[in-house]
């Protein structure tokens, strides 16, 4: 029994010290890199792709001045013209996202902006619509997700509504590399068979 418990113990102490390689959340306040826009722009395994009636638009930009600090949203962030559509591209698919949406105007909106999420093949995963909740000048919301790992996010503002918008604050959760699985299988399947021969 004191050998099973040894094992064990061991078993579980490797286990957390691979779970930071196994979920590391990755954080985008939008003031690590200058201003500039994001049409284009790759950056902690995301590429910024946004465009205005299906052309690409350079008014969309990072590190620049939004709403000024509410609850979701704080500057710098990312801020742009709400007739755009904004899409974020992971390098490694996302077991789990969030984002906070600010819009120019003090409206609750119903919705304020919408989310299509995409599976790692494209394929879609249907469209989130975000309420939004009104503040003096800006109406505003956060974006969660947990599930089936996502490879690409559109975002669709609500241009009627609104002429401006700013998102801050996105987190995901990249999911690990095959080949990172792999060798993390293979190290856990040599440490339980030599823990096996050693206790046996």
């Amino acid at each position: 029994m004191k050998r099973w418990k040894i094992g064990g113990g061991l078993l579980a102490l490797v286990l957390l010290c691979a779970s930071p390689i196994l979920a590391n959340p990755i954080t985008f306040t939008f003031g690590e890199l200058p201003f500039q826009p994001v049409n284009g722009l790759s950056f902690q395994g995301v590429t910024f792709t946004f465009q205005i009636g299906g052309l690409p638009s350079l008014d969309a930009n990072y590190n620049s001045a939004g709403p000024g600090i509410i609850t979701f949203v704080q500057d710098p962030s990312l801020e742009g013209d709400a007739a755009g559509i904004l899409t974020l591209d992971f390098a490694q698919a996302a077991s789990s996202l969030q984002f906070g949406v600010a819009l120019s105007t003090g409206l609750a909106l119903a919705p304020g902006f919408t989310v299509e999420l995409f599976d790692q093949t494209l394929a879609s995963l249907g469209v989130t619509p975000v309420n939004t909740n009104p503040l003096i000048t800006f109406t505003e919301a956060q974006f969660s997700y947990t599930g089936v790992p996502v490879s690409r996010a559109v975002i669709d503002f609500n241009q009627a509504a609104a002429s401006r918008f700013a998102l801050d604050n996105l987190i995901y959760t990249p999911i690990p590399e095959p080949g990172t699985m792999l060798l993390l299988g293979t190290g856990l399947l040599g440490l339980g068979s030599t823990l096996r021969k050693r206790f046996s």
